[in-house]
């Protein structure tokens, strides 16, 4: 008899400490602690933010003449054959709603993956390694649109352009474009991105079953690539600093996020050296304009994307009419060489980046690196 009190005092003593070593590890490992709420992360702008870069042209990272940048091509390609995917990140862009992976670039059918990467690819990567939560990009980037009118955030007010401000679409074109909607052509793209960001937050649990509702979601960051189209009329590229600072305010009004932080590509088309033409440059200037606004600082940021561009395919793609690349090509022709390493790092236009993978990589971390730095300065 008393061995067996002994004995079921021993077990009890053991199941005590067996309850304060689980309660430990599970306070630990967060079981019981608040569920952690999904980090949002809005990515829009045209055809850039869209990314028109073949998967094939990423390798031409390992090529590059920082050692360090090289270097990055085995964190994309870990076995040196397939490009890596994340669960822990997931992504919405137009009708695909997927883990991170390649192929969520430009494409014909946008209702499934193609060949082409933005960057959403590498921004996607960078911040999922710094989140224990999981995350989520919203990808929202329409080809041919500009902030001047497209995107035009509703504080920016009319164009004062009689003739435009009136435009409205027609019957067809809202049914083959615009889910039957007649409306302003100003603002559009705008108003759209907003539909689209509200309706995939209201079906994450459709999307992604393993979303959770309780702890629900937080819009944590929004990044800006655009510019091209505001370059061809005067007043777009005049006033494209003031619309930006209407869209920063807009979107995080829309959202109810006064603390979302905002990362602007300022546009780098053709390199560091294409401030020559001086439409480029006002758009650039406009884009750097947010980062002189006093309530905008610590809080959002433009950053340069023009130096991430591989000095080799520049000189050759804009040598001919760039001072800084002073080579007549007539006397001195593209070697054969030199068309090789083209063919290696290029998929499309100069407009386009050239379609270089290394680039949107290298851009895409940009805007991590630059997002989880001000995202740090909240402690």
């Amino acid at each position: 008899m008393r061995h067996s009190e002994i004995s079921s005092g021993m077990s009890l003593l053991k199941i005590l400490r067996l309850l304060l070593v689980v309660t430990a590890l599970a306070s630990g490992s967060g079981i019981f602690a608040k569920p952690a709420k999904l980090k949002v992360f809005i990515l829009a702008g045209q055809s850039n933010m869209d990314g028109q870069a073949h998967v094939r042209t990423i390798d031409f990272l390992s090529e590059d003449l920082d050692p360090t940048r090289a270097a990055l091509l085995k964190t994309f390609k870990p076995d040196g054959k397939e490009l890596m995917t994340r669960d822990d990140v997931w992504v919405s862009n137009a009708g695909v709603h997927d883990k991170l992976q390649p192929g969520f670039g430009g494409r014909r059918n946008y209702d499934k993956l193609g060949s082409n990467i933005g960057p959403e690819y590498a921004f996607g990567h960078y911040v999922g390694e710094a989140f224990e939560e999981q995350v989520l990009l919203i990808k929202y980037a329409p080809g041919g649109q500009s902030l001047y009118v497209n995107f035009r955030p509703p504080s920016a007010g009319k164009t004062g352009i009689e003739k435009l401000d009136e435009k409205i679409l027609t019957k067809e074109v809202a049914d083959k474009w615009n889910e039957g909607r007649v409306e302003p052509v100003v603002g559009l793209q705008y108003r759209n991105m907003i539909r689209y960001v509200r309706k995939t937050l209201a079906n994450l649990k459709k999307h992604y079953p393993n979303y959770d509702e309780k702890a629900g979601y937080e819009i944590a960051g929004f990044v800006w690539f655009q510019g091209f189209n505001d370059m061809f009329d005067v007043t777009g590229r005049k006033q494209y600093g003031a619309n930006l600072v209407h869209l920063i305010k807009d979107v995080r009004s829309e959202f109810k996020a006064p603390d979302m932080k905002v990362v602007v590509g300022v546009m780098g088309v053709n390199g560091p050296h294409n401030e020559h033409n001086p439409k480029q440059k006002d758009v650039r200037e406009g884009q750097r304009f947010i980062n002189g606004v006093p309530e905008f600082k610590g809080n959002a940021k433009a950053i340069e994307t023009a130096p991430l561009l591989d000095p080799r395919v520049v000189a050759l793609t804009a040598g001919g009419w760039l001072p800084e690349y002073d080579r007549d090509f007539k006397k001195d022709p593209i070697t054969e060489k030199e068309r090789a390493m083209l063919g290696r790092a290029m998929s499309n236009k100069g407009f386009h980046y050239s379609g270089e993978g290394r680039f949107f990589i290298l851009v895409g971390k940009a805007f991590a690196e630059s997002m989880l730095e001000l995202l740090k300065s909240d402690g």
